[in-house]
This record gives structure tokens, sequence and C-alpha cells, in this order.
């Protein structure tokens, strides 16, 4: 993981599933081990932090950023690192959506990471040309 740190400076994580389960009413709860994980990649590691996630039509950014703060999240990701289906036009795991990120923060796509704990996303970011680590479920 350090020689990860080196070459890397952004890492992506999905929410649902990644940093915490969404429940039928659209509430957010963080895992436990979300904090402490992204405490480690950012302070340690020494990356910015940002999200990659699909939407339904319903939902907006702004929601997205409300649900992170209440669940204590919101204070890891960069200004530019959120980023979802509806602002780049394509669902994951299209590699399209990791493209779109990684040029959202100005970056080389292999200077990203994405974390995920759904194989096919993992796949579509690694289609992209992003490094990318599928996240085990949380128990």
């Amino acid at each position: 993981m350090a020689e990860l740190g080196r070459t890397l400076a952004f890492a992506f994580f999905d929410i649902g599933g990644t940093l915490g389960n969404v429940d039928d009413a659209g509430r957010f709860a963080a895992f436990a081990s979300s904090e402490p994980l992204l405490k480690v990649f950012r302070d340690t590691l020494g990356l910015r932090i940002g999200v990659i996630t699909n939407l339904p039509p319903e939902m907006n950014s702004a929601r997205v950023k409300k649900l992170l703060d209440q669940a204590g999240l919101g204070a890891f990701l960069d200004p530019q690192g959120l980023v979802t289906n509806h602002d780049a036009q394509a669902d994951k795991p299209d590699p399209r959506i990791f493209r779109f990120a990684a040029e959202r923060v100005g970056l080389a796509i292999e200077r990203c990471l994405y974390v995920g704990e759904d194989e096919t996303e993992v796949s579509g970011a690694q289609a992209a040309g992003m490094a990318a680590i599928l996240k085990l479920p949380a128990t």
C-alpha cells in the first residue's frame, strides 16, 4: 500500500456498501470502519478523497454531500471530489464515469484509485485505466 501512496494522488470511494449502507428511505449510515479508513488514506498515504456514485434521477449531489456530512464523512471530501452519474452522464461501471472523475480533479487517471465493494465497478475503473481495489464487505 505504501507503493500506491507514492504514485497515487486521489482515492475515490463508492458510498453504498463500501462506506456505509443506504436504506430504502435514502438515509445513509456509515460503517464504523469508514472514518478510520478515510483518515489512513488522507493522513497516512496523503491522498485526496472523493466519491464516485450512481444516483437515482430524483437525487442530486447536494443531497449526497448532506448525507455524507450527517454521517461524519463529508469533511474528508475534496471540494471537486464528489462525482455522480448525473455529472458524468454515465453510470458505473462504464469507464467514462471514472475518466470524468479524474478529469474533474485535474489528474491523469493513473494517479487515481477507486475503492468499491462491487466487482463490476472495480473492473470498470480498471478498464478506464484507474487503479482499483475491491473492498470486502463490512462485518
